[in-house]
């Protein structure tokens, strides 16, 4: 089974200062509240630190796998490791500071050993379904931004 890259990258503006989007990203155990259903996102564990806590994503007809938090810089950056048996690799939360808000990117690099991966990337694009899903954290993200700090 050949080897699969999964280089993605997806990001929004939403208009809250970065200390506002790190307190929901940061809040881990309240991603199953906020998160798309069809995501399956259960939290393992969380450290006060945040190095160290788990959780899985099952997204919708796949397989789980489990998110690490390995680092992180408050309020700019959470990086995240991805292990399990047909993925493994790296993501990153980023928050940079823009125009009446913050620029928020989720940034992937991993790669997959997956038959069932493999056969679906000649059927439709993995970062089109990587995409999709990003679009709907993202929208989530944004109305969970409104609900603890709502516009004036």
């Amino acid at each position: 089974m050949p080897t699969i890259p999964l280089q993605f990258s997806d990001e929004i503006l939403v208009s809250h200062p970065p200390a506002t989007v790190w307190s929901v990203l940061a809040d881990m155990a309240k991603y199953p509240a906020w998160w798309p259903q069809f995501l399956f996102v259960h939290l393992l564990h969380a450290e006060p630190n945040l190095i160290g806590t788990e959780f899985t994503i099952r997204p919708y007809g796949w397989r789980s796998f489990l998110c690490r938090v390995t680092s992180c810089e408050q309020p700019a950056c959470l990086c995240l490791q991805y292990d399990s048996s047909y993925m493994r690799g790296t993501a990153q939360w980023r928050l940079e500071p823009a125009q009446h808000g913050t620029r928020v990117t989720y940034a992937m690099d991993a790669t997959t050993h997956d038959v069932m991966v493999y056969l679906t990337s000649f059927i439709i694009s993995l970062q089109s379904i990587h995409s999709s899903s990003m679009h709907a954290i993202f929208r989530n993200l944004a109305k969970q931004l409104r609900r603890i700090d709502p516009p004036a």
